[in-house]
């Protein structure tokens, strides 16, 4: 029998973005989308992430991060990928790790948001993949297809209502480990592709968190430090709705990531 294809592809060439066309097969669903897939080119992905590097440091660490996290006057939540970036970006020939790396996104002051390109490597850190844009998304936007942030797990709700609740939650010092400002995570390829693949999902959401906890050394029960993090859980269709969407799986959350620095 001649092989089956795990997927076809039509590509629609447009500007400003390219449209890709496929069926997939040999999984639990079959799947048949035309999406603009967000690949952004190296030089475009070193200016945006430096961008937020300097943020980071303007001003000797006292500049504000809050316009970078707020569209319309709501806060970010997540950082959203459709399933399709997610399968290219996992099928990328000798990937083992995912980079999820931080950015600002190109635009208008009003359109300057915090969001998150992902790539893939291999065991040497050499990049397998292209670079693919999020979309930042807040479940106060009224916009179509935003998840409606359902949490997976107590321990998942602690450090996503951490970073809703929190009043000072884009202070500077949320994005500091002991070694040194965040640039992002690194995530294992299981992890992207058990959150993405293991249900019937339609997406990814890459949701914003804070961790609590205690520095080295430290020795006041009355001072623990706020960590920022990022949580994969994979999203569904509403049902009885087209556009809106949903975290799907009471047990998909993953949060097993290695901050950069140092990795």
């Amino acid at each position: 029998m001649p092989a089956v294809p795990l997927h076809s592809v039509k590509i629609k060439f447009g500007y400003p973005e390219i449209f890709f066309t496929h069926k997939l097969y040999n999984m639990s669903h079959e799947l048949a989308q035309t999406l603009p897939i967000p690949l952004i080119s190296k030089d475009d992905y070193e200016r945006i992430t430096s961008q937020w590097i300097t943020q980071l440091n303007q001003d000797d660490g006292n500049s504000k991060l809050d316009k970078f996290f707020f569209k319309d006057g709501s806060k970010l939540t997540a950082v959203r990928f459709d399933l399709d970036t997610i399968l290219y970006l996992v099928s990328s020939e000798g990937t083992t790790t995912i980079k999820a790396r931080f950015c600002i996104q190109d635009g208008d002051d009003d359109e300057r948001l915090f969001n998150v390109v992902l790539y893939g490597v291999d065991a040497n850190g050499i990049t397998t993949s292209a670079y693919f844009l999020g979309t930042p998304y807040s479940p106060d936007l009224e916009t179509p297809g935003l998840p409606q942030c359902q949490i997976p797990s107590s321990l998942g709700n602690i450090w996503i209502q951490n970073w809703v609740d929190n009043d000072v939650f884009v202070a500077k010092e949320r994005f500091k480990t002991i070694y040194g400002y965040l640039q992002g995570y690194n995530f294992e390829l299981s992890d992207f592709i058990d959150s993405a693949f293991s249900a019937d999902y339609v997406g990814l959401s890459v949701t914003l968190a804070l961790h609590e906890l205690f520095r080295p050394y430290e020795t006041d029960p009355y001072a623990p430090t706020f960590t920022f993090n990022l949580v994969l859980q994979g999203l569904i269709k509403e049902d009885g709705d087209g556009t809106s969407e949903k975290v799907a799986d009471a047990d998909g959350l993953y949060d097993i990531s290695a901050p950069s620095p140092p990795y």
